[in-house]
């Protein structure tokens, strides 16, 4: 489970995120989950496209700073509604 607010605690060039991750696919032995995150109050809606529009425009993904056991690294993508899932993360298998 994710903790209920994800703390950031820096950013990354989507470059280096790209080459982890085809490095993470090509081992075989680790799982890429890939969660939608959904604002549900105002005030989580403000955060959100604030936090959307920080990324966006310095062109960056964000790195998350929970300590979480099961989970190594967790990058932000910022996405726009209209913009296309990275290819380095397509298709997914699974429910989604």
């Amino acid at each position: 489970d994710l903790p209920d607010s994800i703390q950031v605690g820096g950013r990354i060039s989507p470059h280096t995120v790209w080459d982890y991750v085809e490095k993470i696919k090509a081992s075989g032995t680790k799982e890429i989950c890939v969660v939608r995150f959904t604002p549900v109050t105002e005030e989580d809606q403000i955060s959100y496209a604030l936090l959307f529009a920080y990324f966006s425009s310095r062109k960056r993904y964000g790195v998350a700073a929970n300590n979480m056991k099961q989970v190594k690294d967790l990058y932000l993508i910022p996405l726009g509604s209209s913009d296309k899932v990275p290819h380095h993360l397509v298709p997914f298998d699974g429910p989604g």
